[in-house]
């Protein structure tokens, strides 16, 4: 998924210079956990949960849908229905 973030733990270091990592949710046609070679510059901390949401119209955040975090950019502040 492009400029998608997924869950994984790293597996080992390669002799490239990447990481072997196997993703805690994304699945192979066997239904084994699927592994992959990324980049050092894909990799990055989990996010932490915000205690609290004060965005403002055009700011860049993301948003956790599906297994991944997805990039977004908050349009809309409705005073009873929130963000969008």
């Amino acid at each position: 998924f492009v400029d998608a973030w997924a869950t994984a733990s790293i597996v080992s270091a390669t002799k490239e210079g990447r990481w072997l990592v196997e993703y805690a949710k994304f699945v192979d046609a066997n239904g084994k956990l699927l592994r992959e070679k990324v980049s050092p510059r894909r990799m990055r901390h989990v996010p932490l949960v915000p205690t609290a949401f004060n965005a403002t119209v055009g700011q860049r955040v993301e948003g956790y849908l599906n297994d991944c975090w997805w990039p977004g950019q908050v349009v809309e502040k409705h005073d009873r229905k929130g963000f969008r």
